[in-house]
């Protein structure tokens, strides 16, 4: 890469005027990647088109907002896509449940879910996936999915995968779903079909132009916006949800739903939200509202993964909901592993969880996953307070747990600290990206 001119390393105004017009125009905030690496990225695209086009950084600023294509390939520069199949499991147990309540309610009306933005197009594929195993006919269910990268689009319309894509064990899926093709996988065509996909900016979406939606994904994006521009997007999509429906968020993103007077539908993990006057029809108390020739489950099928021991590395949050009400305290026996607190903190079963976890901990003191437990299940009761206590002592004990680090970034964000959640966001980051 050739050396930039002098004028344009010295003149921090010029890389301002990039970034303000990429806040107009997509809502980004800066700081929540990094002011560095989004200057980086404008001066790269800036060098390319001097040394095709030539020009001083006005005439490119002129260029990149007159001209829609130079302005989507800034956006293509600073928008890096990261999603893989099945991030958080359970969000995709619970929408496939949820779906076929919601159809069993108007067997005259397919179910239809939004993905915004969908990226590469995993999001978009595992909710075909899941419903499709969940036992509901293609014809029953239809799938939008927008994204504002061009680049993003192409290679989800393509359903072509690389390793990537593809994380933590449970990958059984894949061998129903996908076939070895040019060093990747390529998605069977019947799951692909199901997806519509279309370019589309969040920020500019008119509801009235859609139908309302069952379901809606807007997961990990909201963290990348600053306060107004949040409100603008859940605004656009409280415009698009249907009456009954749910908005899935991603797990950093619950105490802004909270916050914007959102009701979490009491899912254990899957980050689901409702309207407070909308609430009633969704709220999880332990108990899966039964369909006929289904019995009722305590949690949901089929993707029920124990998240702490086969999940890929993911950030986490719980979102701070009212204590479900459960039977009275149970006795356990000593337990060997997390894996039986875990299993009744995901069936709303927060005492026995809470006493499995502490069992756990007199034998292994020293475990940060206990302690995120703890703190997931503190939060599920409202006990703000001894779940960041909890996260600390995750953090202390392991101060690369990426759970821990979102859950207590959450909480800080609650707690109107902005600066402290966005530290923690961003080690999140770097522990997920060194992972990698």
């Amino acid at each position: 890469m050739s050396a930039l001119p002098s004028a344009f390393a010295d003149e921090s105004s010029g890389i301002g005027r990039f970034i303000e017009l990429l806040h107009r125009t997509i809502g980004l905030d800066a700081e929540s990647i990094g002011a560095n690496s989004v200057s980086r990225a404008v001066r790269e695209r800036y060098t390319l088109w001097r040394d095709r086009d030539g020009g001083t950084l006005d005439d490119y600023y002129r260029a990149v907002t007159q001209d829609p294509s130079r302005m989507q390939e800034l956006i293509e520069a600073v928008v890096v896509p990261e999603t893989w199949f099945f991030r958080d499991p359970e969000a995709f147990a619970a929408l496939a449940r949820l779906a076929r309540v919601r159809l069993h309610e108007r067997p005259a009306k397919p179910v239809r879910v939004l993905s915004a933005p969908c990226s590469t197009g995993e999001e978009a594929y595992t909710i075909a996936m899941a419903l499709i195993e969940a036992g509901m006919p293609a014809d029953r269910f239809t799938i939008d999915a927008i994204d504002v990268s061009e680049r993003a689009l192409a290679i989800a319309r393509r359903a072509h995968y690389g390793r990537n894509a593809f994380r933590g064990r449970a990958l059984d899926f894949r061998d129903r779903h996908f076939r070895a093709a040019d060093g990747g996988w390529q998605l069977d065509p019947a799951v692909a079909q199901s997806v519509r996909f279309s370019q589309a900016n969040l920020l500019q979406l008119d509801s009235h132009a859609f139908e309302h939606f069952d379901f809606i994904l807007c997961r990990n994006v909201l963290i990348y916006f600053d306060r107004d521009t949040q409100c603008a997007v859940l605004r656009v999509l409280d415009g698009l949800l249907a009456q009954g429906g749910t908005l899935f968020v991603g797990p950093a993103e619950t105490g802004l739903l909270m916050r914007e007077g959102m009701s979490s539908a009491n899912i254990p993990l899957a980050f689901a939200f409702n309207r407070p006057e909308r609430a009633s029809a969704n709220v999880f108390n332990g108990t899966w509202p039964g369909v006929p020739g289904m019995p009722a489950v305590k949690t949901p099928a089929p993707f029920v993964l124990p998240a702490w021991a086969s999940a890929p590395p993911v950030v986490r949050a719980m979102p701070v909901v009212a204590k479900p009400r459960e039977a009275a305290p149970v006795q356990i026996e000593p337990v060997k592993s997390l894996a039986e607190a875990r299993a009744f903190a995901d069936a709303g079963r927060l005492d026995a969880a809470a006493l499995a976890a502490r069992d756990y901990l007199r034998a292994h003191p020293s475990n940060a996953d206990a302690y995120y437990l703890l703190g997931v299940i503190a939060d599920a009761r409202g006990e703000q307070h001894e779940s960041r206590g909890h996260y600390r002592r995750a953090l202390y004990l392991d101060p690369a747990h990426r759970e821990a680090l979102t859950h207590l970034a959450a909480c800080l964000s609650l707690d109107g600290d902005e600066s402290g959640a966005r530290l923690l966001l961003a080690r999140a980051e770097r522990v997920t990206g060194s992972a990698r």
